[in-house]
């Protein structure tokens, strides 16, 4: 029987935030809509729940998910773009996941663009700081950035697509699972791009071996 990896049980431990974020707002959403003029109050009430949940469970566990974090600065960011604007068709709020995620997907395509592939910066950092951390080659930083950013940059414009074509009900309802499998694919692509390095890797290590013999 195979034992579950690490990245496995990281996964189910993100879980029900995920299930936080994708389900409560549609039903409170739901709820609440009759009893205001238009969208916006009610999208507010609807994304306020697991934001507080997320909050609380930041203050009893000591411990931050990312999936928390992005929701928590995604609604900040939303409501007072919202406010400055005034619109009252909800947009800026609906689409308040992807406000975080947008950006940081563009800037990692710039980033391989000048040929300064982000992936390759942030290892390098982190590896002044771990002198024992593996540094991605300049390829595989290529590659895992150009993935990430697509992920991130095809996540937000599908998004904002969904929110302008569809009725707010339909978008809450179907935004996050397509949403979801926009990054499952994307995690996918890069889980399978580093199991293949690293079976090069390996065969490499063992050619190198059987040469010294």
């Amino acid at each position: 029987m195979s034992t579950p990896s690490p990245q496995t049980f990281h996964l189910r431990s993100m879980l029900p935030s995920i299930a936080l974020n994708a389900v409560v707002p549609l039903v409170v959403y739901t709820l609440v809509r009759p009893y205001f003029a238009n969208d916006v109050t009610a999208l507010i009430i609807a994304a306020v729940i697991p934001l507080l949940v997320t909050l609380v469970g930041f203050v009893v566990r000591r411990k931050v998910d990312f999936v928390g974090v992005i929701s928590v600065v995604g609604f900040v960011v939303a409501v007072a773009l919202q406010l400055i604007t005034g619109g009252g068709d909800g947009l800026i709020v609906k689409v308040q996941g992807v406000l975080v995620t947008g950006p940081i997907g563009v800037v990692f395509l710039l980033s391989a663009l000048i040929g300064r592939p982000l992936v390759g910066v942030i290892f390098q950092y982190a590896a002044r700081r771990n002198p024992a951390l593996r540094v991605p080659s300049r390829r595989q930083s290529m590659v895992i950035t150009l993935l990430l950013g697509g992920m991130f940059t095809l996540h937000t414009v599908v998004a904002v697509a969904l929110a302008l074509a569809l009725p707010t009900p339909v978008f809450l309802a179907v935004s996050n699972p397509i949403g979801l499998g926009i990054i499952g694919v994307g995690l996918l692509a890069i889980f399978l791009v580093r199991r293949r390095w690293q079976a090069e890797r390996e065969a490499a290590e063992r050619a190198a071996a059987q040469q010294v013999v």
